[in-house]
């Protein structure tokens, strides 16, 4: 009998070939490579600027630069983590190979897991990549170190996670479109608030709380990457940033969990 452990490895094996299958995969290698070469060319750029008679470091321009940028790209592979997942467990639930998995001995965690799995070996060789590339080119164009952006990528690897969890929890409720609308909105929403609680602006009501209790998907990359920022400037507390954002991941995977166990699944 095959131990839980090579049970879930093979489970997980399954799920990345069906997601390497879908038809958005060469679309996601496509940007990526279009991400890419655009990196390149923005990280290319040295122009130095004048302002009030006095000139600009370039390094404090690449700073900035680099931050939004890796930033961005951290998000934009966020909302990937969120489409991908939108329908990859829905879809062997609702077309019955969900069941004959299960009627081996199976755990319905170790399925949804695996299919979770899957999403976020896509999402994590395309993000890593685009970061890792972006962070080689800043640090080896403009001296930006790079220890500051593997604390981001980890960051933002955990932010990949609580997106693709959630997205396939709304997938158990919700259509597919809906669910893809819900990661463009929720992923663009929480940036936004974090970007300007982190630009020191003033936020009250619904923004005010999403920036405070919310995932902080673009604050703790922001604050990861301080260093870049010259001067150096606070960008809130980097341990709660950390701890908020592993309990969101605990917590968003917990739930999916606790779905999958409650949920109809016909045989």
């Amino acid at each position: 009998m095959r131990s839980a452990a090579s049970t879930f490895f093979i489970l997980s094996g399954e799920a990345l070939a069906d997601a390497t299958r879908r038809r958005i995969t060469p679309v996601v290698a496509v940007v990526s490579v279009l991400s890419l070469m655009a990196v390149d060319g923005c990280t290319g750029c040295a122009s130095s600027f004048v302002e009030n008679g006095q000139e600009i470091d370039p390094t404090q321009i690449a700073g900035y630069s680099g931050t939004l940028l890796f930033t961005v790209l951290a998000l934009w592979t966020c909302v990937l983590a969120g489409i991908l997942a939108s329908d990859h467990l829905v879809e062997p639930l609702a077309d019955g190979s969900a069941a004959l998995i299960l009627g081996r001995p199976v755990g319905r965690s170790a399925f949804a897991l695996a299919r979770l799995a899957g999403v976020l070996a896509i999402t994590f060789v395309t993000g890593l990549t685009l970061l890792g590339v972006t962070a080689f080119l800043l640090s080896a164009r403009h001296d930006l170190p790079i220890d500051a952006s593997v604390l981001a990528g980890v960051a933002a690897a955990v932010g990949w996670v609580i997106v693709a969890a959630l997205s396939m929890l709304a997938s158990l409720l919700l259509p597919r479109i809906a669910v893809a609308m819900l990661v463009l909105v929720g992923v663009g929403s929480i940036a936004s608030v974090n970007l300007v609680a982190q630009l020191g602006g003033t936020l009250t009501g619904l923004p005010f709380l999403i920036d405070q209790w919310g995932p902080p998907l673009a604050s703790a990359v922001i604050a990861a990457l301080s260093p870049w920022i010259a001067p150096a400037q606070a960008f809130g507390s980097g341990t709660e940033l950390a701890l908020r954002l592993s309990a969101w991941a605990i917590g968003s995977s917990a739930a999916l969990l606790v779905a999958v166990r409650r949920i109809e699944i016909g045989r």
